[in-house]
């Protein structure tokens, strides 16, 4: 069974290379750029298993919003939640953080243990 990752950050470069490292490493992936379209692909889909969300994006709703959003309606998500400018105390409960930059093995570390 393949683990399947929702990356959501609004930085198209950040969130290609997310893409890249994920999909390199043997994850199935799929994509957004704001919490609004990570609902929609979370609200059509049952095989994510997985999201990864930076918490600044543009829109009413940043990604802290979003992973208490995502794990109130799918139980089962595991939220990875990544971000520069964040302290861990303000973590929605059942969330993982990982700080901004991060590098290619901490992420697959991460969705790794997420996914476990």
């Amino acid at each position: 069974m393949s683990i399947k990752v929702l990356v959501v950050e609004d930085e198209p470069t950040v969130r290609s290379l997310a893409i890249d490292i994920l999909a390199e490493a043997g994850f199935e992936t799929a994509e957004a750029s704001n919490a609004a379209q990570a609902l929609d692909i979370l609200k059509a889909t049952e095989d994510i298993d997985v999201l990864f969300t930076d918490v600044r994006m543009p829109g009413p709703m940043d990604g802290l919003d979003l992973a208490t959003v995502a794990k109130g309606k799918h139980p089962h998500l595991q939220v990875i939640v990544t971000s520069g400018y964040f302290a861990r105390a303000e973590l929605p409960q059942g969330t993982t953080f990982l700080p901004k930059p991060w590098s290619a093995v901490d992420l697959i570390s991460k969705v790794t243990r997420a996914a476990a």
